[in-house]
């Protein structure tokens, strides 16, 4: 039946459907459509070609954050050294309930000239350890003594 049927006219109606091949698409559109694949060949060609991959990007940022602090010539860490990873490590567990910026939030502002349990480094030590009350935790066991001292130190820098 479809092989009887000639197209004479631009315009025809066919079971109810018409066709028109007089319009063409809009011009927008088909600068659209083309622009999509150009830029989806790029975009696929730039993470073949370029050497990156998700595993490598991974391993990147945890051999980041398991870094530990630099250590001086006496054996303690550098605390210049020390500011970096304390940052880290503030921004991986504390920065959730203190704020990026340590102003404060679900947890207590930490940027105050005094802590509720004292500014101290031993202070700080113990609060972080052992946690305070109920809204702190303790991370007893989960960050070394060095991740300790480091966070303490950026602490005492904010």
């Amino acid at each position: 039946m479809l092989e009887d049927h000639e197209h004479d006219e631009a315009t025809h109606n066919f079971d109810g459907i018409t066709e028109n091949r007089v319009n063409s698409p809009p011009t927008y559109f088909t600068v659209l459509f083309y622009g999509l694949i150009i830029w989806g060949i790029i975009f696929i060609a730039y993470f073949l070609l370029s050497g990156w991959s998700s595993q490598a990007e991974f391993e990147e940022k945890m051999a980041a954050h398991t870094a530990t602090p630099a250590q001086t010539k006496s054996g303690t860490p550098d605390k210049a050294a020390s500011a970096p990873v304390g940052k880290d490590l503030y921004a991986a567990n504390c920065a959730g309930c203190h704020g990026d910026d340590g102003t404060g939030g679900f947890g207590s502002d930490l940027t105050a000239d005094t802590y509720q349990y004292g500014k101290s480094p031993d202070k700080i030590k113990e609060s972080i350890s052992k946690g305070r009350g109920d809204s702190m935790p303790g991370f007893d066991g989960q960050p070394s003594d060095t991740e300790i001292d480091a966070l303490t130190d950026y602490l005492m820098q904010l």
